[in-house]
């Protein structure tokens, strides 16, 4: 009786393991070239209203990006770039992982082609 309890126990963790791998938290790191920190300031305002976005941050020192998601099923580059609107093509060397299981790069980024 036991060993059918621990199995049973075993097969609806799993399942619950399983189903909750579709959706994930993500982040997402870059560099982008904006030089007005004005700019800079209301592309984050912007950003921040984005329903897929939980955390958005923009640093006018460094010209870094870092974002968390709301749990969603992936996240591309593109996808990512998208969200920085009419300056997606001054996003560089992005970064993207899942939260709470990739390693997220240390700043500065270095050997960064893109």
């Amino acid at each position: 009786m036991k060993k059918f309890l621990f199995i049973t126990f075993l097969f609806c963790t799993a399942g619950f393991g399983y189903a909750q791998q579709g959706n994930s938290t993500y982040f997402g790191q870059c560099m982008i070239d904006i030089e007005s920190n004005d700019e800079l300031a209301q592309l984050e305002a912007t950003m921040r209203q984005n329903p897929y976005l939980k955390v958005v941050r923009l640093d006018a020192f460094t010209k870094r990006a870092f974002i968390l998601t709301n749990a969603i099923e992936g996240l591309t580059v593109e996808q990512f770039s998208s969200w920085f609107n009419e300056y997606s093509d001054n996003v560089r060397c992005v970064q993207i992982g899942v939260h709470g299981v990739d390693m997220i790069k240390p700043y500065p980024f270095e050997g960064c082609e893109n």
